[in-house]
């Protein structure tokens, strides 16, 4: 049994093992998949796949926090979700990446889990802000990032791609820029 790293309604969250190169391959070779998960080509070759699943790993022993497999209640992948170093802007960036039977079979789940996501995050970091990058053509995405909270920062090229960044303020931290 794997160790749940968190919820979010029937589907969990945990660590990914070096064992699961193909699933992270299989996943970004859908380019309907990939279409939005990054502003670059990802984890398409094996290379990639490894690089990801490296730095899942060490993010998760020096950081507390990672990008994590997604598994329904049956055990199926559905993709992964979680957090990593924004090399741009040195920030922690909350993304996640489904299958596309996934969000077919449950298409509120993305906004599910922006939501568990960022409540997971405030609860266990120490962090006074979270940033999530999209694409500017990504419209659903920038749409449930702004109802879950997060608000427009800033556009900018990134891997050649124009790309938002939002940003979502700690519950602390909110509560002090509304008290100044």
């Amino acid at each position: 049994m794997q160790e749940v790293v968190l919820k979010c309604g029937a589907v969990r969250l945990v660590p990914f093992s070096r064992s699961d190169l193909n699933l992270v391959q299989d996943l970004h070779r859908d380019a309907g998949v990939d279409r939005y998960s990054s502003p670059g080509p990802a984890a398409r070759t094996a290379e990639d796949a490894e690089r990801f699943l490296i730095e899942a790993e060490e993010s998760r022993d020096s950081h507390g926090f990672s990008r994590w497999k997604i598994l329904s209640a049956e055990g199926k992948f559905l993709g992964w979700a979680g957090f990593s170093a924004f090399e741009e802007t040195s920030e922690i960036e909350m993304s996640y990446c489904f299958t596309e039977a996934a969000l077919k079979k449950d298409p509120g789940l993305s906004a599910r889990m922006c939501r568990t996501l960022a409540d997971w995050f405030f609860d266990n970091t120490y962090f006074s802000h979270l940033v999530a990058m999209v694409r500017t053509d990504n419209k659903a995405a920038r749409e449930i990032l702004l109802a879950t909270g997060f608000a427009y920062r800033e556009s900018r090229r990134i891997a050649g791609y124009p790309c938002d960044i939002f940003q979502m303020l700690s519950p602390a931290m909110q509560t002090y820029v509304m008290s100044a």
